[in-house]
């Protein structure tokens, strides 16, 4: 039973509409008003012309009228519709949310208002209808010419709708030049003026309907103008259904009541009555049909009603898709940019008053592995919701990931982040929570609010980690640093067109002769501004942005390009190893960039080494297997590089067969006086061995770790005991000089 009241109350529109509903149907209601004034204006045009060529210019070429006649007297009803038509055309068209009206708007509207109160004025002077007249409308009844009596309550009706249609044309053009002044001085918008405009007009259009055709019935004409004015007043102004209901109810049964002043006039049962001594037939199907039309109305504004509602409900989904987060109905990264833009381009005031944050959460990650992601995505609610509580009355949103952004006073700001982090620490008693901000106050007007969070989020990154630490302000010190990495993103592309990126290459030897077995190549962006740039001042950037892929690709192609230069010469040549990321896989087709290189340039496979990061295989990343199994595949030497930094995972050794392991140069650091160290690599090159694999130490700086290293079975070693990085031209030169020689052992 109550569902069945739901679902009544909802057909019928007594349902709780949201504020955005409520606006979307004004806002139709409003544009259908625009279309029916365009209408109005049309037919109105029309009207006038008609009259004046066919009743009024000839009267006027025979003299009998005045020009003014012609223009004003004869006229004004039409000229009166036609400003009506024009001024609600107008002020729907110019219907703006929050956006005050122009000049030409403003005097525009003012002058058609002024005009209809004028010319309604001026119509309410004329004579009203008295009882005893004669019709204008001729009956022809039987063959027979009648003019009919006009009864007192015939009088009393039209003379009632004559001053219900001037009253409400009057309220229309006061409530235009009412509304734009209030829009265009105080910069207000009375929306109850909006639907007194359009209420009036709806009374105007039903008044006007009832007004003729009431005399055309007399007149023993079709109601064929009530009719028409009912279903204009349809297409112009949809209300709840109930409404709707109570309106066209009221219209047609009120109708319906002054048609039986009439002697009984429309009737539900056959009847003949008499006309001026002459018999008229009322047939009850004329009122079968009367019912029949408003019922079939009734059923159209109620699927008008319904359809504009799933509209407004589809749309609001949209809108609400294009500005709120999905996860937790925080503004999204775009809407919340947009929003700060404003807000800063409109403040006053001391600006550095006003602060971006850029929020990361501390320990997400070990969070989300050890809760898993649907306890993560409730954490990071619960952290929507913290950003909420503490900085009430800010505007904040959600940018990606765990990454919340705020724009907020500088007043209390410590201890409104002491808090957050607060809240954030006290979700887990067992992994360790917080929060590390970084800040940039705001300078002028101008700024972007992306450029501000993304130094922000500089400042962050550098606090990364550290939970004693919760905020950090951005600073000159950190500017240049900050331009260089903006330098770097925006310069990439032009670095490898224009020869800025070059490979380096370091040595690796045979730990038995020390003899040159190959090169690992390396980059170095030698840039026309900064000079020399090292890889770790654009490396880490280039992968945070997902760019790394453009230096990788490019340095692949640089090294093919040695190595068919050398073989043109007659050079030594020694094989290559080149280091893939995680995001070469992703964000290419690596390996067969890679293949295609080797293709181009005529090389052969064991003259390419692939090194693969420890790191980027400890994640089930299932597109990074299959391209690990097709670099086997197509015959290429497989490197694990960095075995040993971080954490070491010998699931990597027990699920892929690599070729060389590559030892962290780390497990060297004080190796002479750490017995432990020695132990633990003499374990891992044991370990190797036993599972058929061969090893490489990096790092190798002494003759003592050189020897020990030998000693224990470690086969290739690199390190500056063996030489830096170094252009090609150098290595040749070090190569010529002797100081390197070329193994011819290759394995």
């Amino acid at each position: 039973m109550k569902k069945n009241r739901r679902f009544l109350a909802g057909v019928l529109g007594f349902e709780r509409l949201s504020k955005y509903e409520n606006d979307y149907l004004h806002d139709s209601n409003i544009r259908s008003c625009s279309y029916m004034g365009f209408i109005v204006v049309l037919l109105e045009l029309w009207m006038l012309i008609r009259q004046v060529y066919s009743k009024i210019l000839p009267k006027y070429q025979a003299g009998g009228v005045r020009l003014f006649d012609l223009f004003v007297t004869y006229t004004s009803k039409y000229w009166l519709f036609l400003l009506i038509g024009l001024g609600l055309m107008l002020f729907c068209l110019f219907y703006q949310r929050g956006k005050r009206f122009s000049k030409g708007k403003f005097i525009a509207l003012v002058a058609v208002g002024v005009a209809c109160m004028l010319y309604t004025a001026e119509l309410s002077l004329e004579k009203f209808t008295e009882a005893g007249t004669k019709t204008s409308h001729i009956v022809f009844i039987s063959g027979e010419k009648v003019k009919l009596d006009v009864t007192p309550a015939m009088a009393r009706i039209m003379n009632a709708m004559l001053v219900t249609i001037y009253v409400f044309l009057f309220v229309i053009g006061a409530a235009i030049v009412t509304y734009a002044c209030f829009n265009y001085f105080k910069g207000k918008r009375i929306v109850i003026l909006e639907h007194v405009a359009v209420t009036s007009f709806t009374l105007v259009c039903l008044a006007f309907g009832v007004f003729v055709s009431y005399s055309d019935f007399w007149g023993g004409k079709e109601i064929i103008c009530f009719l028409t004015m009912v279903i204009y007043v349809v297409c112009l102004l949809i209300y709840r259904p109930y409404i709707t209901v109570l309106i066209l109810g009221a219209s047609f049964y009120g109708f319906y009541r002054v048609l039986l002043t009439f002697e009984n006039g429309l009737s539900f049962e056959n009847q003949s009555i008499e006309i001026s001594g002459v018999m008229r037939k009322i047939i009850s199907g004329d009122a079968v049909n009367y019912v029949t039309f408003f019922i079939s109305l009734t059923t159209i504004c109620f699927a008008i009603y319904h359809g504009r509602l799933v509209e407004a409900r589809k749309s609001k989904a949209l809108e609400k898709s294009a500005t709120e987060d999905q996860l937790t109905g925080l503004f999204n990264y775009n809407h919340f940019s947009e929003l700060a833009t404003e807000k800063i381009r409109n403040a006053t005031g001391d600006l550095s008053e006003n602060v971006l944050l850029f929020v990361d959460v501390h320990n997400f990650k070990a969070f989300n592995d050890q809760r898993g992601f649907e306890a993560g995505d409730r954490f990071l609610v619960s952290i929507a919701g913290y950003i909420s509580d503490v900085f009430r009355g800010s505007l904040y949103g959600r940018q990606a990931d765990d990454h919340f952004v705020v724009l907020t006073g500088t007043e209390g700001l410590t201890e409104k982040l002491d808090a957050l982090n607060e809240k954030v620490s006290d979700y887990d008693d067992e992994i360790l929570l917080g929060v590390n901000c970084g800040g940039y106050h705001l300078n002028a007007n101008s700024e972007d609010p992306r450029v501000c969070i993304d130094r922000a989020r500089y400042a962050a990154h550098l606090i990364k980690n550290r939970f004693q630490t919760v905020y950090i302000e951005y600073d000159e010190k950190m500017s240049e640093a900050y331009r260089k990495r903006l330098y770097v993103i925006n310069n990439i592309d032009n670095a490898v067109e224009n020869g800025w990126i070059v490979p380096f290459y370091q040595p690796v030897v045979w730990s038995d002769t020390e003899q040159l077995c190959g090169c690992e190549v390396l980059a170095r962006w030698m840039d026309p501004v900064y000079g020399q740039l090292f890889p770790n001042e654009f490396i880490p950037v280039l992968e945070e942005y997902r760019l790394i892929h453009k230096l990788d690709r490019a340095i692949f192609e640089f090294a093919c390009r040695d190595l068919r230069a050398a073989i043109d010469v007659g050079k030594p040549v020694v094989p290559v190893s080149l280091n893939f990321s995680r995001l070469d896989f992703e964000l290419m087709d690596a390996v067969s960039e890679l293949d295609g290189l080797v293709k181009k340039y005529g090389l052969t496979k064991d003259l390419i080494h692939v090194e693969v990061t420890e790191s980027a295989l400890t994640d089930n990343f299932s597109k990074l297997n299959e391209a690990i199994n097709r670099i086997k595949d197509l015959g290429y030497s497989l490197w694990l590089d960095d075995f040993g930094s971080g954490y070491s995972s010998l699931n990597v050794l027990k699920d892929y067969q690599f070729d060389v392991i590559k030892i962290d140069m780390r497990f060297l650091s004080n190796l002479e006086n750490n017995e432990k160290a020695k132990n633990l690599i003499d374990c891992i090159i044991q370990m190797a061995n036993r599972i058929h694999m061969l090893t490489l130490t990096e790092g190798v700086e002494t003759k003592v770790q050189a020897d020990f290293l030998n000693r224990i079975g470690c086969t290739r070693l690199q390190g500056y005991l063996f030489g830096k990085p170094i252009p090609k031209e150098a290595l040749y030169d070090r190569i010529d000089k002797g100081e390197l020689i070329v193994s011819g052992k290759r394995l």
